[in-house]
């Protein structure tokens, strides 16, 4: 393993200057209330178009007091309006507080808010929100509560608020803040007061800033404008400037990363999701927190939950004691919410090789240096300096040198034990005998419909209905490249003339140059072989069978054969009843499968993707019989003549061998194309049902397709 300490990661300032170009004068602004009283403002212009934040003071300060924050945040190219609120510094109007509540106070924040956003070049929808003491806190939290779709970001200094702005914040799920007090705030209880609101905001992704004292500081007087009944000596709202300097930084920090650079959002705070990860490390609740994870993405398809950092640390605590099995059920919830975190892959692969689970060992360990290579790929979500990217990298380099070493120095992927009938022949998962439901329910086409598809796209997955099968094996994974290349090697079996590029459907439009051997992206030998028709399967199966018949005649009837479509449905679902073989959710896709948002395309239009590409097989997790890429990377052929219903399909798994009735076939009828199966790299995540159906004449090439083979048991 890597680590054998985890410290505490430090907070990272900002030298904000050399985030912009140097911002405009300030200056200063008229803004007029609804009741015509004038609100003073200095306007912090940023040099190009942005985001915009609104700063209101506490009650014994003016908005000078905010002047050196604004200035940076304009130099960081966020657009700042300071404002004096009513009876405040330069502003008029009346400030009785009981006045100002019922008739001006909100309608004066309105004011502020709509003078910003009306200003050239500040972007209206992206707004962020500072408030310093109890004034600035309500001030900003009736600003965001008033204004929600516009509010992305808020901070907060030693403050408090009122009930209606609490219940928003503990309703406010996506609005990330930042809290801020020192145990020296002249005015207590602030410190509890903002601890409270702290815990009762909503959001994962806020932050807590708390400067502290060897002892609290007395109570003296309420927050109160005459600055003269309490000595102000630098622990309240925006005076915590001066004793604490590289607080300018955090908060610039803050507003640059939650309104510029991910608007809306900041990392998951560990103290934040504390009962997400107590529940997990002390409850055994990593499949309450999957659950949790998964419902957020409903709702947010981007939330984080937890920091990868503090889960990683809960599975390499469970992993040092040697509780492996604990190790690998957090780990592989951290992989779930972090899917590209070569991080989060090799400690996977550490712990599966614990486990002795030496596949899925080596699996992760190729595919954590896979992301590794990715241009412009992070090594994780919380770091990717190049000497951690070297840790990473060395650790994933050991683990498979350690596996080839224990297989006899190996360098190629050798799978735990299986079904193999020759050295040349795939490995073989055997599938049990039983009975499943094939195809979709009304409710489930609904659904496809109105995340990509049509009703008319998925028509052909009805009508429901029973079959039995007797079991049968199956390929554990696609027939890989390599495993091509001995066929063709020892066959002479030629390339063809050309292959599609997949964006033809039911024809072929081929392009010469493209083959199994150089189908247009860079393969090694554990990519699925594409390029392949069903009839180049077919040949593959023949040479198979001849190998099994020790050096028989080449025969179509031996024991390999391409699965029909109903053993490939009932594989594929692995014993599930949901729209996916990992549950009914399609935002936990990229777990799963190689698709349309992440094999590397560049430009995705409707059902397409360019550029993008295959991925070696058994990169993702198995389903439930053990059975490799059934969702995406490729199409898989099957055995079966295409019909756009199942009512003459057999029941007890055979293949249907009567002839299309198809509008695309050649003829509109008669024409036997070919059923495959399982989506690809191309296509959208609701393709990746194991209920879609599509078919392709029996000499179609392409890029997105590939086989599988499947053997008749005694």
């Amino acid at each position: 393993m890597k680590r054998t300490y985890i410290a505490a990661m430090a907070c990272i300032l900002v030298s904000t200057f050399a985030l912009g170009q140097s911002a405009p004068t300030p200056r200063v602004v008229n803004l007029k209330a609804a009741d015509g009283a004038i609100l003073k403002g200095t306007y912090f212009a940023a040099a190009k178009p942005g985001p915009g934040v609104v700063l209101y003071h506490q009650s014994n300060r003016t908005r000078e007091s905010w002047a050196a924050l604004a200035a940076q945040l304009a130099a960081a190219g966020i657009h700042v309006l300071t404002v004096d609120k009513r009876g405040y510094g330069d502003s008029g109007g009346k400030s009785d507080s009981r006045e100002a509540q019922k008739k001006w106070w909100p309608f004066d924040l309105d004011t502020a808010l709509q003078f910003l956003t009306s200003q050239p070049g500040v972007n209206s929808g992206t707004v962020g929100l500072g408030g310093a003491g109890s004034l600035g806190v309500i001030d900003a939290t009736e600003t965001a509560r008033r204004h929600s779709a516009q509010v992305k970001s808020l901070v907060l200094l030693s403050g408090e608020a009122f009930q209606p702005q609490d219940e928003f914040m503990h309703q406010a799920t996506q609005l990330p803040g930042l809290f801020v007090f020192s145990d020296e705030d002249e005015y207590p209880p602030t410190e509890e007061a903002m601890q409270l609101m702290y815990a009762n905001a909503a959001s994962p992704a806020k932050k807590l800033v708390h400067y502290s004292a060897a002892e609290q500081a007395p109570w003296l007087w309420y927050e109160t404008s005459d600055a003269s009944k309490v000595p102000a000596h630098g622990g309240h709202g925006t005076d915590l400037f001066q004793p604490h300097p590289e607080l300018l930084g955090i908060i610039v920090h803050w507003f640059v990363t939650t309104l510029v650079k991910t608007p809306g959002r900041a990392h998951a705070d560990p103290i934040a999701a504390a009962p997400i990860l107590n529940d997990v490390y002390f409850d055994g609740g990593a499949a309450r927190a999957e659950q949790e994870l998964r419902e957020a993405r409903q709702k947010d398809s981007q939330a984080q939950l937890w920091p990868e950092i503090s889960m990683d640390i809960v599975g390499l605590h469970f992993l040092r004691e040697f509780e492996v099995k604990s190790a690998i059920e957090v780990l592989k919830l951290n992989l779930e919410a972090y899917p590209d975190s070569a991080d989060a892959e090799d400690n996977l692969a550490d712990a599966y090789l614990a486990a002795g689970q030496k596949d899925l060992a080596r699996q992760h360990a190729e595919k954590t240096l896979a992301l590794l290579n990715t241009p412009g790929l992070p090594a994780s979500s919380w770091v990717n300096t190049e000497q951690y990217r070297g840790e990473i990298r060395g650790d994933a380099e050991k683990v498979l040198k350690e596996l080839n070493a224990s297989s006899g120095g190996a360098s190629e992927h050798e799978p735990d034990a299986g079904l193999r009938d020759c050295p040349e022949c795939p490995e073989l998962v055997v599938i049990p005998a039983g009975s499943f439901t094939m195809g979709s329910s009304a409710e489930e086409k609904s659904w496809a419909a109105s995340h990509g598809g049509s009703m008319y796209a998925v028509a052909d997955e009805a009508p429901q209905h029973k079959v039995t099968l007797r079991s049968f094996a199956l390929g554990k994974y696609d027939v890989t490249r390599g495993e091509y290349a001995a066929f063709a090697q020892e066959t002479g079996y030629p390339a063809g003339d050309g292959c599609g590029r997949g964006r033809a459907i039911f024809k072929w439009e081929k392009d010469p140059k493209l083959t199994w051997e150089n189908p247009g992206h860079t393969q090694t030998d554990r990519n699925p072989v594409v390029c392949v028709s069903w009839q180049d399967a077919r040949a593959y199966i023949e040479w198979l069978n001849r190998k099994v018949h020790r050096g028989g005649a080449a025969s179509a009837n031996g024991p390999y054969r391409l699965p029909s479509e109903a053993e490939w449905e009932y594989a594929a679902r692995g014993g599930t009843t949901t729209k996916f073989y990992w549950g009914d959710d399609d935002a936990a896709a990229p777990v799963h499968a190689w698709f349309n948002s992440n094999s590397g395309c560049e430009r995705v239009e409707g059902l397409f993707c360019e550029n993008g590409q295959t991925h070696p097989v058994g990169a993702k997790p198995a389903n439930a019989f053990g059975l490799y890429d059934m969702a995406g990377n490729v199409w898989q052929w099957t055995e079966d003549c295409y019909d756009n219903s199942y009512a003459p399909a057999p029941a007890d798994g055979r293949a249907n061998e009567t002839p299309s009735s198809d509008p695309h076939a050649k003829d509109g009828q008669g024409q036997c194309l070919r059923v495959d199966r399982g989506g690809s790299w191309m296509f959208p995540a609701w393709l990746l049902r194991p209920a879609t159906r599509e078919r392709n004449p029996a000499d179609y090439r392409n890029v997105i397709m590939g086989f599988r083979v499947a053997k008749t048991l005694p």
